[in-house]
């Protein structure tokens, strides 16, 4: 039944879905042709790939502990690594996109919220050697996992902070004490997501951007994501059915854009 309702949304999008030509601003026209819909293709992405594929013919056995919404794939307490590669990663696209995004806005506080096994936090450390990645992961094997990665990768700009969300993220937010850019991809509930969103923008700027991870994931999110939206301090917001970008740069005029992506 939710694979249906995912697939009755991804339609609707397709109708609604615009190209770069619709757009008038030429902040946002920029957006989209150099981040967007740009190509990446270069050695730390394939790298990243490489690993990825190695992680998903790992038979190693680990532990979830899961604070969020879980997942409707495999919902075991008890997965391979292989399962959590290839079910909960971010996919090459939109790695790249996140890859795309600090190498033009050139972000220098990152925070993540769900590193996972590390591959989309691994993009976001690679397209800036000089960014600060500071990522969160509930799940304590599954983040030894993805320290393993970047120590593989030799990733030296990322930090992880392991354990509940909800008693991990303020007390690390005074230590950052300002966010560039914010890859939510924990929990996938409503009110968690819009908490973060919240509690993010405490220590946000005028350049600072939000990516929200499956917006239209479930009525919950799809809240969330509206909620966000509308939000007084939100300015231009992008929908690509799967992520949605958010900018609060108050020189912009109030948008809601959504392009095929």
């Amino acid at each position: 039944m939710k694979a249906l309702q995912l697939i009755f949304r991804y339609i609707k999008y397709l109708f609604r879905a615009k190209s770069k030509h619709d757009a008038q601003a030429p902040f946002l026209y920029e957006l989209i042709t150099e981040v967007i819909n740009k190509r990446t293709s270069d050695n730390s992405c394939e790298k990243i790939e490489t690993l990825r594929k190695e992680l998903c013919k790992q038979e190693r056995t680990i532990n979830i502990t899961d604070f969020g919404a879980g997942s409707t794939i495999n919902n075991s307490k008890t997965r391979k690594v292989k399962d959590v590669a290839k079910n909960s990663a971010k996919n090459a696209k939109f790695g790249k996109l996140l890859y795309r995004i600090i190498q033009f806005y050139k972000p220098k506080n990152i925070l993540e919220l769900g590193t996972s096994l590390g591959i989309s936090t691994s993009y976001l450390a690679k397209a800036d050697a000089n960014a600060q990645v500071f990522t969160f992961e509930g799940c304590h094997e599954t983040g030894a996992i993805a320290q393993e990665n970047f120590d593989k990768q030799r990733i030296k700009n990322t930090s992880i902070t392991l354990g509940d969300f909800n008693l991990t993220l303020t007390e690390k937010l005074k230590e950052i004490k300002t966010i560039d850019l914010a890859f939510i991809d924990g929990n996938h509930k409503e009110k968690p997501t819009i908490a973060y969103f919240k509690k993010c923008l405490e220590y946000a700027n005028n350049d600072t951007i939000f990516v929200f991870d499956d917006i239209h994931w479930s009525d919950g999110m799809q809240n969330a994501w509206n909620y966000i939206k509308a939000h007084p301090s939100t300015t231009l917001t992008i929908d690509l059915f799967f992520v949605g970008i958010v900018f609060v740069k108050s020189e912009l005029s109030k948008e809601n854009f959504t392009i095929r992506f």
